[in-house]
């Protein structure tokens, strides 16, 4: 019988790995899941193993704690415009003319729009889990002038970070690099990482009351210098993110590190993306559209290098 599809990916991580010298630390694995509760029964485990005290709870943002009340703005809306600039630079249907632009209409969606759990008890299991002792971290793509639009909606939804979170030493206060690839150790990085994990440049970041804003950035390289900077390091880390490749990157740089890991691929909202992914895009264009004629109207500005929708984002951003 053919091998089940996380057994299938787990035998590839492990066959990468072993690749590069080394094999994964014992017991780590990948999961696939609909349920958090899931996760719950793992982190049990750990802290049965390892103790509460050394066990972390890593989790994502976008379709994984958090998800849009509807398409316009979502983490599935935001990868289709990506896809579009990228092959379709053309195409009505874009809302912005760059990148830099359709950051700044997400930040707009974000400071307007409202968010849910993707599962109606996820609030409260996460909370059960901080309640036990262990450390929780929130590790996500959006950059730091997303934070004042994310922290209050992971608060209305009911999530609370800062009294889990990881005590750290050394972190810069607002943003900072998280790494120099001049000196990669001085962020917890070896130079063999730098290369393996393929950074760049890096790109701005913000470590603030449990929430790790990394913009887009390797999540993975980004969790060992969340880990070089604790004051406590972990030996077991459950993450959990609804993307594929943060999932093998997290599992790969953990393994790297000897740390017990589960990584899980959390697909609550996987049938939403799927159907957004292939259903017709005419509603969430004409909402974008209604949207952005109101704020035309509203932001009456002097003409100048940027759209007047373009100018309210920068406006109402925080």
């Amino acid at each position: 019988m053919p091998a089940s599809r996380p057994r299938r990916l787990l035998l590839l991580l492990t066959s990468v790995l072993a690749g590069v010298g080394f094999v994964p630390a014992h017991g780590s694995e990948f999961r696939e899941t609909e349920d958090f509760a899931d996760a719950v029964t793992v982190v049990e485990g750990y802290i049965e193993r390892f103790g509460a005290e050394n066990t972390w709870l890593v989790i994502d943002i976008d379709n994984t704690l958090l998800a849009m009340q509807g398409d316009l703005g979502s983490d599935q809306w935001f990868e289709w415009q990506e896809y579009l600039l990228a092959e379709e630079p053309d195409s009505p249907l874009l809302v912005a003319r760059d990148f830099d632009g359709l950051i700044e209409v997400q930040g707009l969606l974000f400071t307007l729009g409202s968010m849910r759990a993707p599962q109606v008890n996820l609030p409260d299991m996460v909370r059960k889990i901080q309640e036990r002792g262990v450390a929780s971290l929130v590790i996500t793509s959006r950059g730091p002038i997303f934070r004042a639009a994310t922290e209050r909606e992971l608060t209305s939804v009911g999530y609370q970070f800062e009294k889990s979170a990881p005590a750290m030493a050394g972190v810069p206060e607002g943003e900072f690099l998280p790494y120099d690839p001049a000196d990669p150790p001085a962020s917890g990085l070896t130079a063999e990482e730098v290369k393996v994990f393929g950074l760049k440049a890096p790109k701005v970041a913000s470590l603030e009351g449990g929430v790790y804003m990394c913009t887009g950035q390797h999540k993975g390289a980004m969790l060992l210098t969340a880990i070089h900077r604790a004051v406590h390091k972990p030996k077991a880390v459950v993450f959990v993110d609804d993307h594929g490749r943060h999932v093998h990157r997290v599992y790969d740089a953990l393994n790297r590190r000897g740390i017990e890991s589960t990584v899980m691929l959390y697909r609550a909202e996987d049938d939403e993306v799927a159907r957004f992914r292939y259903a017709d895009k005419d509603d969430v264009t004409q909402r974008w559209r209604v949207l952005k004629k109101a704020l035309d109207q509203v932001f009456d500005l002097p003409p100048g290098p940027k759209s007047a929708t373009e100018r309210a984002a920068a406006l109402v951003a925080p």
